[in-house]
Formats: C-alpha cells, structure tokens, sequence
C-alpha cells in the first residue's frame, strides 16, 4: 500500500518510512519478504527503487523507553526542514498497545509538526477493555491525534443489514428492489493463522 501511494505521488515528496518492531532484520530482508505482496509494472523499476531508498528498519522492544528514545533519534536524522509530522501506524498485538504508546508519548513526540497515532487491530477484546484503552490513549494524546481501525466493525455492519435498512428511514428510496438487484458479500482469507496463535486465542477468530 505505501508503495502505491508513493507511485502515485499521493505522499508528501519528502516522506521517510521506518518500520519498527522486535524481529531482528536488516531493510534488505524487509524487502525480500514484502516482495511476493507488491506488484511493480513495466516501466515502475526507476520508482520502484526510489521508493526503497526511503525506507529504513530498526528493532527494538515495546516495553522499554531506552529502545524508543533510539528510535527517536533514528526518525531526527531525516527531519532536515522546520516543519516535520510524525505518524505512527501501530499494528501490533492489542497486549502492548499501552507499552508502546506510553514510549511514543514520552519518547518519540514530534518536535516540529504534530505527531498521531493509528491503532490496527481489535480495539480491545471487550468493552470494559476497548474503554480502559481509551481511558490510557486519552491521557497521552489528544482526539484529533488518534484515528482507530478495528476489523470487526464492518462484520457488525453486514449483521444487522436488515435493522439498519428499515430502522434508517433516509435508505427507504434507494434501498429497495427497484434500485438493487442483488447484494453480494464475499469473505475470503485464504491463510492460517501462521505462528499467531496466542494472538488470536484473545482476540481473534478462535476466540
């Protein structure tokens, strides 16, 4: 996805990528790996390389400060102009959400733009654990800092098709039989769980 956006030229020209997380790789291997999931056309190969050489790799913890004050210092090196955003897209498992954010906040906020927050995954398990997050990430961030994704929302959505169809009155003119001739929902995944486990024994399918 980045690499489309950055083909496009639908990011800002500048735009640094550096990826974060606890397995030890060098950016080579970050590219070896995502390989089998970009598609580079004829023509692309010039762009395509461009886009790499904006991408950078560090690992470290998500419970310890010292790992984020490096990471820190790692994104400072390409804030060159007066004016740089930092935005942090967190797809990490919901069980360090709190680590990790405290570290942003406290080791990683931007110096000369504004910093935000995306938080992928499962918005907690519940909704005593889905509000308990949202009580830590309002002591660190502002609202207009975070911007939340949650997999299941769509799922709720396509459940109650029929509540939301006949108790919205504004969808009665479009909504009918003369203006829909079919509805088809399609969900396909065609892989396992692949070594997550734990992951997905608290938040996920198994559960």
């Amino acid at each position: 996805t980045l690499w489309y956006l950055f083909r496009d030229k639908l990011l800002p020209q500048n735009t640094k990528f550096i990826g974060y997380a606890r397995t030890q790789l060098a950016i080579d291997e970050v590219r070896e790996k995502s390989s089998k999931y970009i598609k580079v056309r004829t023509g692309e190969e010039e762009a395509f390389e461009d886009f790499w050489s904006h991408n950078v790799y560090l690992a470290g913890s998500y419970d310890k400060r010292r790992d984020f004050e490096f990471l820190n210092q790692e994104i400072s090196k390409y804030e060159k102009s007066s004016i740089a955003n930092r935005l942090f897209y967190l797809a990490l498992p919901p069980s360090v959400f709190e680590e990790a954010t405290t570290n942003i906040r406290n080791a990683c906020t931007g110096l000369k733009g504004w910093t935000r927050i995306i938080i992928e995954k499962p918005f907690g398990r519940d909704a005593t654990s889905s509000q308990k997050l949202s009580t830590h990430l309002a002591g660190l961030f502002k609202e207009e800092q975070i911007y939340r994704i949650d997999h299941y929302l769509g799922k709720e959505m396509v459940q109650n098709l029929m509540t939301l169809r006949f108790g919205n009155r504004i969808f009665a003119p479009a909504w009918n039989r003369e203006n829909i001739a079919s509805v088809l929902i399609s969900f396909k995944e065609p892989f396992g769980t692949e070594g997550r486990g734990g992951y997905f024994d608290s938040f996920g399918i198994i559960r």
